[in-house]
């Protein structure tokens, strides 16, 4: 019960923040792993525990888009494969920067490599930082509702 305890009686915003800023530069497993349990004990902070995982990714993405557009070239050819950014610049000719809110809204795509090739290809910044914003808000406040309304009664089920 002490795992459960620590949740209900500790303000996890700061957590929070700090894994969605290391999942958006390195770590690869997501903030939600951590966001969905600490929302299952108090969903009743769901906007303020919502708002430290937007913040701390749109802040981790905007670092990489920096270096990625001061560096690009040494950036893009030590990490990303020549498949990957083809791939990637195919995504933003077609959907434009759209690609970046569809990428950011699931788990599953590789937004950051998004970010790295609009950063490679001098996009503006405030028009990526605005997508991404997005992306995440739609992401992290849609988890969150759901478990605000639905928490208790998985809750009650868990039990």
């Amino acid at each position: 019960m002490g795992f459960l305890n620590w949740l209900q009686n500790t303000d996890q915003g700061i957590f929070l923040f700090i894994l969605s800023f290391a999942n958006a530069i390195v770590l690869p497993v997501g903030p939600e792993v951590a966001f969905v349990p600490i929302l299952m004990v108090s969903h009743e902070k769901f906007l303020s525990y919502a708002m430290y995982c937007v913040v701390g990714n749109v802040l981790g993405l905007m670092l990489i888009y920096t270096v990625s557009y001061f560096w690009s070239q040494t950036f893009m050819d030590r990490y990303i494969s020549q498949e990957k950014i083809e791939k990637g610049v195919d995504v933003f000719s077609r959907y434009g920067p759209w690609a970046l809110v569809i990428a950011s809204m699931f788990p599953v795509f590789p937004y950051r490599i998004l970010v790295i090739i609009s950063g490679c290809l001098k996009q503006r910044a405030i028009t990526v930082f605005s997508f991404l914003l997005l992306g995440k808000t739609l992401r992290f406040f849609g988890y969150g509702f759901l478990i605000a309304k639905l928490g208790e009664s998985v809750t009650k089920y868990l039990r």
